[in-house]
């Protein structure tokens, strides 16, 4: 009986092979996008163990880049870059800190895509709009090459330096900055003291028209938004809104450049005196 040789096993796949993760970057990318491209929602957050929303986006996005960060360490320590030996279980902690953080990102691309949406309202946002697409496009293009095998050996650290980078980009220009701005946005409330020239009535109508109640709960503008604080319970004085109207912080964009000076008094007259009323 003749016995059959088994057939050697390919080489290594060419160069041309990279159409393969860049198909599955592009049209993961692309699918996020899409998928994120309408108006804010009002209603469907939750916040957890969070204050808000906002909060809980930070809090996992920050869990997903120290899971990362183990990840990059791992994986030097699998490809022997570190000065000690190979210990058994790190291969099996790779693997699961990876899935872990995958994991970690759902909430945070269930509030981004599907209530949040793309947004642009300036520089930083659209940089965290399309970072934040790109993270599934760097992740399924990752996988791709670790499930096809066999290619050239600097494609899967490039690959996996590149979902590592397009990570700490979504949390730099969310997470990082969102608790950088929280201390102006903790700080003391003044009292509802409304200068004479602020119309709280006007107000009422730049509220609407800014879209404050996408955001915001607020009972005397009908409003029910949940993925900012609630004003009915935070009760914030006129400062503390004009402030924070004007310059963003603790998640809020800044809308000095889009409302005038006027248009902000009357909606932080607004604000501080109809929150927690009937």
């Amino acid at each position: 009986m003749q016995t059959v040789a088994a057939p050697a096993p390919s080489g290594t796949r060419s160069y041309r092979w990279l159409a393969a993760p860049f198909l599955a970057f592009a049209l993961f990318s692309l699918t996020a996008g899409l998928l994120a491209h309408h108006a804010p929602r009002s209603k469907g957050y939750f916040r957890l163990f969070f204050s808000d929303p906002i909060h809980l986006k930070a809090g996992f996005a920050t869990a997903v880049v120290v899971l990362a960060c183990f990840q990059l360490f791992s994986a030097a320590w699998i490809f022997r870059k570190l000065p000690w030996p190979k210990p058994a279980w790190i291969n099996p902690a790779h693997r699961w800190s990876g899935r872990l953080a995958f994991a970690c990102t759902l909430p945070v691309a269930y509030h981004c895509i599907f209530k949040l949406g793309f947004r642009t309202p300036d520089s930083r946002v659209l940089a965290h709009s399309l970072l934040g697409c790109a993270v599934y496009g760097a992740y399924a293009s990752k996988i791709t090459i670790v499930r096809l095998h066999r290619f050239p050996r600097p494609v899967l650290p490039i690959a996996g330096g590149l979902l590592f980078a397009v990570l700490i980009g979504v949390w730099y220009t969310s997470a990082l900055w969102l608790y950088r701005h929280d201390n102006a946005a903790a700080a003391p409330k003044s009292a509802a003291v409304v200068p004479p020239g602020a119309s709280a009535a006007a107000g009422a109508k730049v509220f609407a028209t800014a879209g404050c109640g996408t955001c915001h709960t607020l009972a005397a503008a009908q409003a029910s938004g949940q993925a900012g604080p609630n004003l009915d319970v935070t009760r914030p004085g006129f400062e503390r809104v004009r402030a924070q109207v004007e310059h963003g912080g603790g998640g809020m964009p800044a809308f000095g450049a889009k409302l005038t000076p006027a248009q902000i008094r009357d909606v932080a007259a607004f604000v501080a005196t109809r929150a927690g009323g009937p």
